[in-house]
């Protein structure tokens, strides 16, 4: 049994084309993730940018659309409060940040799109869909359906959407699409693109999808039937391509309409976690090129298990990047540079802070990240 041979030829014809298109990148990235609770008054995006220099940061992560909200004047989409005519926080984000010399990435929540006990107020909010846009566990229970303390002890963030709809599909990249028109971003950067848990991933859109190819509803391998163990590695398989097809579809995006732009994602640090527990098989992206770079989140306080997991995962950077994230909100000045240093001293370069709110909350100094050689 194999995947869809549409979706593969699909792949392949991309795979082919982003070879061609390749470009060369930098040679050291010093980046930092920006939350998107920073983005409440121009003097606030003024003064991120203004640190971001301090620091020597080349390039920012900018949240600019979460929990189904655009932190940008969006046509299409509900916007967050503070957002306004006379101010957009993506543009003017994006003028201070050339001003710098700074890269700006959007980036973007795909699959999560709500935490909270309440629902949103825009009714033109991804969450008022059809039930097949939402991701549900392995009786069928769609997210929508769980309280948020139910999400919280299952682990999960929140509501996610479902990765096999071609509704989401579409709306994910109108979204990203809206964005390349408007604005001229030096990135995507995808946060959330993976299932909150594989266990959650029986939803009406990829039961009827899987059902279509494979003539066996996934719901059916809780019942113990033997005949239908083969069939097990081809829905795990299955569920990993939904996610890479929107990455690759993305990427197809972006390389017809502005091909300078990087697509890039926040990714579990360890490949093998990723794709086993999140349907997140991001070293194929790399080998693909269907992403740029993909950005670590690698978290530890422990400088050992920070270094152990990239050194894992620069070996997976195939025909991209490995940049590594570190958690640097709960971390002291000098766990910072020790994992700075040794990191650098593995050879691996490309570092990326998170993030900007959480080291200016503790009043960790951006010019003295500089000085000590970040």
């Amino acid at each position: 049994m194999t995947i869809n041979r549409v979706m593969f030829s699909r792949l392949a014809f991309l795979a082919a084309l982003l070879l061609l298109s390749a470009m060369p990148v930098s040679a050291q990235v010093k980046g930092m993730w920006v939350v998107r609770y920073s983005l409440t008054s121009p003097a606030s995006v003024k003064k991120i940018v203004r640190s971001a220099r301090q620091a020597g940061i080349t390039d920012l992560f900018v949240q600019f659309f979460a929990k189904g909200e655009a932190y940008y004047n969006s046509q299409n989409l509900p916007t967050a409060a503070c957002v306004s005519k006379d101010f957009d926080p993506l543009a003017l984000m994006l003028k201070e940040c050339k001003a710098s010399g700074i890269k700006m990435h959007a980036w973007i929540n795909v699959y999560f799109i709500w935490s909270s006990e309440a629902d949103p107020k825009d009714r033109r909010h991804v969450y008022y869909k059809g039930k097949g846009w939402f991701a549900a566990d392995s009786e069928g229970r769609s997210l929508k359906d769980y309280s948020q303390k139910e999400l919280d002890r299952k682990g999960l963030e929140g509501v996610y959407l479902s990765a096999a709809s071609p509704e989401v599909k579409q709306y994910l990249r109108e979204l990203v699409r809206e964005i390349l028109f408007k604005y001229d971003v030096d990135g995507i950067h995808l946060d959330y693109v993976r299932y909150g848990n594989l266990n959650y991933s029986y939803d009406l859109s990829s039961r009827n999808a899987f059902y279509s190819q494979y003539k066996v509803d996934p719901m059916a391998f809780f019942t113990g039937d033997p005949g239908l163990k083969p069939y097990w590695d081809t829905w795990y398989q299955w569920r990993m391509y939904n996610i890479s097809d929107l990455v690759s579809q993305l990427k197809m995006d972006i390389v017809k309409f502005n091909p300078w732009v990087k697509l890039s994602a926040a990714v579990k640090p360890d490949p093998d976690e990723a794709r086993a527990g999140f349907g997140q098989d991001w070293p194929n992206w790399l080998l693909n090129r269907w992403v740029d770079f993909v950005v670590l989140m690698d978290y530890s306080k422990d400088t050992p298990t920070v270094l152990r997991l990239a050194q894992k995962s620069v070996r997976y950077k195939g025909a991209g990047q490995v940049y590594v994230g570190l958690g640097a909100w709960r971390d002291s000045m000098e766990g910072i540079m020790e994992k700075t240093r040794e990191l650098r001293r593995a050879g691996i370069n490309d570092i990326v802070l998170f993030s900007y709110d959480g080291l200016a909350q503790r009043g960790i100094s951006f010019e003295e990240l500089k000085d000590r050689g970040f």
